[in-house]
Formats: C-alpha cells, structure tokens, sequence
C-alpha cells in the first residue's frame, strides 16, 4: 500500500501519535507500524519552519519623483524585506546618492556634501545629515522614511517631512567605512591650476572644473579629490583675434624697466605662470624692486585687474601663517607688496620668503590646530614680491630661484597710467582661456626653452627660471610651437643679462667662505684688528701680508711671518700648506673652540662648515689627520685658486719664491 506525504506540518504531527488499543489488541510493539514520511517529505517541512509566513511589508521601488517633501504613496527603499538583501551599492549611501561618502579618518566621516563640499562630520545627528543634503532632504526624506500604520485603514503610510536619523546614521557611517581612511591632506585640491598624472590641466574654478575641454562639476579623480568652493574669476568662453598678449606687452613696455630687452617679457611670463602655477613642475619666485615712484603699485594692480581679485592672495602687510591659511587647499598665487627689510630680530621676511622657497619645486605647508593634530596642504603657488628694497639675507637658495624685475623712476611729466578694470579684467579672462586651450603644447614648449637656455651656459636654476617664464610668455602670444631661430635669439640675449646677476648669488659655499673671511681674529697689532683672510694671506707669503700684521715685531723674512701666523691660526682649526704659488686652506672638521666661536650664530654652527666647505670648486677630504697645535682632526683641504679674493696682490706686488716648498710646517703633520 501507498502511503502518501503529509500534506501540512499539523497532518505530519498527527501521524507521529499512537493510535489507541482495545482490549485484547496486541502491544505497540507487535502491530504493524505506520510507515514514516520520506525524507524529501522531512525536508519540506523544515523549510516550512525555518521560513514561517510573514505579514506583507512595504516594497522597494523606483527612485524619487524629487517633487515635495512627502511623495504620495512611495513605498521606502529601506529596509528591505524580510530575508532580502540591501540595495545600497558598496562605498555610496544609496544608489545616486547626491551626497559622497569619501573615507573616514579617526572619529571623522568625510563627504562631499550636495553642493560638492568637503565636509567632516563627527556626529550623525539630525541637523548635520540635514546640512549635507541642503535641497535634496525630499531624497533624504524618501530613502530613510519614516513609517506609520493608518489607524482607518491599516495600512502603512509615510511621515511628513520626517526621516529616520538612526537608520540614515548608520548607512551613512557604513558607506565612508567601506571607502577605507581618508587623509584630507595632500588628497585635497583647491582652486587653481592642476596637473593630473596623464599631464592633463584641471583648472578649478571652485564652482566647476575644467578637465581638458570637459567642463565638469566637483568630483574625484586619480585619487584627488576636488571639491566646491567659492568661484574664482572664471576663464572667458572664447578669445577673438590675436588675443589679449599683444596689448599686454605693449602696456608692459611702458613701465622703465632696467632689463629693457627682457623684463616686460618676463613680466608677461610671470602673470602666466601665476595664473597656472599650480600645474606646473617649477614655479620661480619674482621680485618687483624700485624706489618711490617707480610705478611698483601700478604694476601690482595690472596684475590684480589680471588674475581678479578673488585669484589671487594679496596682502600689504602678512605672515606665513596669514599667507597658508588663506591659501588652505588652493594653488592660487600669492602677491606680497612693501616686503622691505625688517629689524635685526624680525623672522617675519625669512618665514615668508622660506614659504616662496618651498613653493617653488611644491611642498606641503603644516601647522598647528586646536584639536592637535595639525593642518596642512599642498604648496604649489607662485609668489610676487615688491619692494623698495630686497632683504638683504636672502640665502643663496632663496636667490637663486628668483627673478628679479628692477625698475626705474618715471620721469617726470609723464602722464598717469589709466588702467580700465573692466577692460583688464576682460582682457585676464581672455589670457587664462588662452593658456588653457593651449596647454596640450606646453610641455615640448617648454623643452625647446630649456634647450636653448643650457646652450648659453646658464646654470639649471637659470634654466627653470627663465625656460618656464618665457615658453609661458610665448604661449600667451602664440598658439604655434616657436622656431628655433626665435628662442635662441631670445636664450642668448637673456643668458647676457643675467650672468653677472647669476654670479653675485654664489652658493652655500661661497658663503661659508665669505663669512669665515671677514671674521675679525686674535688681537689688535698697532691699533688695529684684522681678518681671518689678512692672517691667510700671511701664512701664505702673500706679498707684502707678513709685514703688514708684523712689521713692528721684529720678525725676519716672510717665511717667519708664515710660521708666526699659522701658529696663530691653528688655535681656530685653520692651517695654511703647500707652496706660495699655489698655497690650500685647511679647515678642521672637529668642533675645536675658536673655530665653533667663528661660525657663532651663522647657518654653518657647530661643525655645519664643514658640509659646505667640500663643495667649493676643488675642495678635498684630508687623506689623514693633521695636527693642529697639539689637536689633530681630518678636515676638509681647498685651494688659495678657489678663494680669488685671497691671490690678490696687496700693497707690495712683488712675487716670493721660497725656498721651502712648505712654509712654517713645523707643527702641522
């Protein structure tokens, strides 16, 4: 016989109970059992149990109508029902969302919010989910609804106006977990120019970017976030004609520069690497200089109607912390008027011509903030100066990595410049437009500049200086690659102007030397006090040096005089060997007293001189250590050929060949 499955859990129960006995009927054990279900039958059943019906919930459906607040039966997206799974795609808060989750770093979610800002937000409460989604709380309100059962009816009806915080919250918190950590600093670009990793320009306009020819809102891209901020003056829609860099440089060549021939090129140059410094891979320093009436100001305001006002960071009278903490993220150039020499104590010009210094290749900026655990960002600005006069202890490195653009008084009688706002302002838009357009030539402009630059000689700081302000200059003027005839010319006439310039910024050797040279040594001989170079020149039988420290001493001949000073001078680590035609310095790496005392307060304290006293042209390390009045240390050898200021004839030009190849040796093994 055929026994058929239950048909529900209730039938499959019953047939499990005994079935009951009359009398005389055998035991359980004996009568014939009841077969048992199969095991599909079993299965069945458990299913049945592990998934028992459920009342019918709200399902999820299309996206918003985005009219109201309170769209007419819309069933919620959240949560799913029973047994289902989340819609939410990984990393966002619902499928387009308008509010971005970004990383999370510490206690912080980050986010774009609905106006493509980046916000950190610490607590999820009501207000601050609501300040995220600004005009789009109708989406909020749909996608977190909050729900309530029609008392008439039965049925589930929306809330008003109403979201679930709790729920939102936790998706929201979710969402940035799943995007992993998120350091603002250096991720973050503010407006300004930029340069992707393909060498695509990205110029943020604060309200949109433009990404090649595509104009695009605030977004990420290659890891950068770029987020909404207040609009810069935006580039013009389109230029006609030849553009505005013809009358720009003819406006330029009314100021009297003191270059004639290249600084209103140059001037030109810099307006453009201000305006796209943020893409590109060096940035030079400029300094306007000049006394009263020189048109200074003028030229600071042509370069404000230019790049606008709200495109540059301009300030009289500011500090390095003035200056990052209106930069923030952006790469927006920095104009510093009267930055004239401060008092002996002032820090306030160093810090800020440091921070230009740092600008120059890009760097980061970093300080101090009220939570401990300071702020930072992205250095990639290019800085304007203007002066009566430059301060005076630049180091070489800052020298280096500036233009400086001098001008001369206006004569008198000549008519006051008339600058139309209007106009300029026009004519910068038109400029920033032209250089964005023509960014896709710039890079093997560039190398034609910087080609031509190195075939005059010029140093590589020359070269980044001036290869990146003229290709830009010749990028505003034309849309062509320049022949190589035209940059050439234009390299050879630079190359002439500045290689005196270039040969007064020396290095950090050159200024070690100069420094250690000048210093004022042991006592005063018949009233006066003399230098460190005096007593070289001595110990070197330099015509005439021995006699004029020890004529009135009784001392013999020159090599006497020789022996006398390098006695003297081996007490400061300081030693003079070789031959009179062609003497070497040598200067002790240990921090012997006197020596330290002669670099007291410099840059090359406490055993730094040593560092660059290798770099000067010829310098060696000492193949063993030599003893110095009972004190031996190695030390770094250079010679008299390199210091030219010590193989000048002084007073009597008479030439000394001594006898002994080594002058006064006798204790300096």
């Amino acid at each position: 016989m055929t026994v058929d499955a239950p048909t529900s859990v209730d039938d499959w129960i019953d047939d499990q109970a005994p079935a009951p006995r009359s009398v005389g009927e055998p035991a359980e054990s004996a009568r014939p059992r009841r077969p048992r279900p199969k095991k599909p039958a079993l299965k069945a059943v458990a299913e049945q149990l592990e998934e028992p019906p459920v009342a019918a919930e709200p399902k999820p459906s299309a996206e918003p109508p985005g009219a109201g607040l309170d769209p007419p039966d819309e069933p919620p997206r959240w949560p799913p029902p029973r047994g289902g799974k989340p819609e939410r795609p990984r990393g966002e808060i619902w499928d387009g969302c308008p509010v971005k989750p970004l990383g999370v770093n510490g206690d912080a979610s980050f986010y774009l919010d609905v106006h493509g800002q980046m916000r950190a937000i610490r607590k999820h409460e009501r207000q601050s989910i609501m300040h995220l989604f600004g005009s789009q709380l109708p989406a909020l309100c749909y996608n977190f609804a909050q729900w309530t059962k029609d008392d008439e009816t039965g049925e589930m009806k929306r809330k008003p106006n109403r979201f679930d915080a709790d729920t939102a919250a936790m998706h929201m918190i979710a969402a940035c977990s799943e995007k992993g950590l998120f350091d603002p600093d250096g991720a973050v670009r503010g407006v300004g120019a930029w340069c992707d990793d393909d060498g695509q320009l990205i110029y943020h306009a604060g309200d949109w970017l433009l990404k090649g020819a595509e104009r695009i809102g605030p977004t990420t891209h290659q890891g950068k976030i770029y987020p909404a901020y207040p609009a810069i003056p935006h580039p013009a829609d389109s230029v006609e004609g030849a553009g505005p860099a013809p009358e720009l440089l003819k406006l330029l060549g009314t100021w009297h520069w003191q270059r004639p021939e290249i600084d209103a090129m140059a001037a030109m140059g810099a307006v453009g690497v201000m305006a796209l410094g943020g893409a590109l891979d060096w940035r030079a320093a400029y300094w306007i200089t000049g006394g009263k009436m020189a048109g200074k100001s003028e030229l600071q305001k042509l370069i404000r109607l230019l790049l606008g006002e709200k495109g540059l960071i301009q300030s009289a009278d500011t500090t390095k912390a003035g200056i990052t903490a209106q930069l923030g993220q952006s790469s927006l150039p920095v104009a510093v008027d009267e930055l004239e020499p401060g008092d002996a104590n002032s820090t306030k010009e160093r810090d800020i011509i440091v921070l230009a210094r740092t600008a120059s290749s890009g760097g980061r900026w970093a300080r101090g903030s009220s939570d401990q655990k300071g702020v930072g960002g992205s250095l990639q600005s290019t800085f304007l100066f203007s002066s009566i006069l430059i301060p005076g202890a630049l180091k070489p490195q800052d020298r280096s990595r500036l233009i400086i653009l001098g001008l001369d008084a206006i004569p008198e009688g000549t008519p006051k410049l008339s600058l139309r706002p209007d106009t300029w302002r026009k004519r910068g838009a038109e400029l920033r437009r032209l250089l964005i357009d023509r960014w896709p030539t710039w890079h093997e402009r560039l190398d034609r500049w910087r080609t031509a630059c190195a075939a005059e000689g010029m140093d590589p700081r020359s070269i980044d200086n001036w290869a990146t302000t003229l290709a830009m200059a010749d990028m505003a003027m034309h849309a062509e690659l320049p022949a190589p005839e035209v940059v050439e010319g234009w390299a050879h006439k630079v190359a002439r102007e500045i290689r005196a310039a270039t040969e007064e910024v020396g290095s950090d050797a050159d200024g070690m030397l100069l420094h250690l040279l000048t210093q004022p040594f042991d006592v005063y001989r018949r009233g006066e006090q003399h230098t460190i170079a005096q007593w070289l020149k001595a110990a070197a039988m330099r015509p005439g040096a021995g006699k004029a420290l020890f004529g009135g001493e009784g001392l013999g001949n020159e090599a006497d005089h020789a022996k006398e000073a390098n006695r003297k001078l081996a007490r400061a680590g300081l030693r003079v060997f070789g031959t009179a035609e062609e003497p070497w310095l040598f200067i002790a790496n240990q921090p012997i007293e006197q020596l330290k005392q002669l670099f007291r307060f410099s840059e090359w304290a406490n055993g730094v001189w040593a560092q660059s006293a290798i770099r000067v042209k010829g310098a060696r390390h000492s193949n063993s250590p030599r003893t110095l009045e009972g004190v031996r240390s190695r030390g770094v050898e250079i010679p008299f050929s390199s210091i030219p200021g010590l193989m000048a004839l002084d007073g009597n030009p008479r030439v000394s060949t001594p006898e002994r190849a080594d002058p006064g040796m006798e204790d300096f093994a």
